[in-house]
């Protein structure tokens, strides 16, 4: 028995040092998986704050961007606002000045539409010759219905005075206020023949409004800046 119980000693010794290896074996691996686990723990929460930085910036960009979108439309409707309300108040103004004023300047429409025609004429025949050029047998000026009946003679007389000298008396001849009237605020449309040249208060208004919007504008918002 004593041999037997010797190796069976043996045995389980052998036995109890190679599980003891193993054990100390698998907790090292033990260790060594927590240790990389953890790590990769670390990494990944690394990464995903960097991720949440990111993605905060990215809101925060986003929402910087959008801010300033938002504040950039709002002052371009201030601006078409207030540049609105200065060119409507204008043209109310134009369409109530005093009697005189209104028909003065509506004479140096018609003055100035004509003198170009003339002009255009000439140029015409310079280039093709009268017998290839179609010259209006008048020059007709189409007012508004209260305008004809109140104001188309002192217009037209106005338009006199200030052609003096720059028109012929035969074209000055060609110059009359037309049976029909026209849809139009104020101001006049000049025909020459087929062709009209639209001198009404809102046609020209328009293109005075092109030509000074921009700097109406700047002005607008350079005063307000500064006050």
């Amino acid at each position: 028995m004593t041999g037997i119980d010797k190796i069976t000693g043996k045995i389980i010794s052998e036995a109890e040092a190679d599980a003891a290896a193993i054990i100390s074996r698998a907790q090292e691996q033990c260790a060594e998986i927590m240790f990389t686990a953890s790590a990769e723990s670390e990494n990944i929460k690394a990464s995903l704050e960097d991720r949440a930085q990111k993605e905060a910036e990215n809101i925060v960009a986003r929402a910087k961007l959008n801010a300033a979108m938002q504040k950039r439309n709002i002052m371009l409707r201030a601006r078409r606002e207030a540049t609105d309300k200065v060119f409507d108040a204008a043209y109310k103004e134009i369409l109530n000045l005093p009697e005189e004023k209104y028909c003065e300047m509506v004479s140096r429409f018609i003055a100035d539409a004509i003198l170009d025609e003339i002009e255009t004429e000439k140029t015409n025949i310079s280039l093709y010759g009268e017998e290839n050029s179609e010259l209006p047998e008048k020059y007709e000026l189409i007012f508004n219905a209260d305008d004809r009946e109140k104001l188309s003679d002192s217009i037209l007389e106005g338009v006199g005075r200030i052609v003096i000298g720059k028109m012929s008396r035969e074209e000055l001849m060609k110059l009359e206020i037309a049976e029909d009237t026209a849809p139009i605020d104020g101001g006049v449309i000049v025909r020459f023949g087929n062709v009209e040249c639209n001198c009404s208060l809102r046609a020209v208004f328009s293109q005075l409004r092109e030509r000074m919007e921009n700097e109406i504008s700047t002005l607008i918002f350079s005063f307000e800046e500064n006050k």
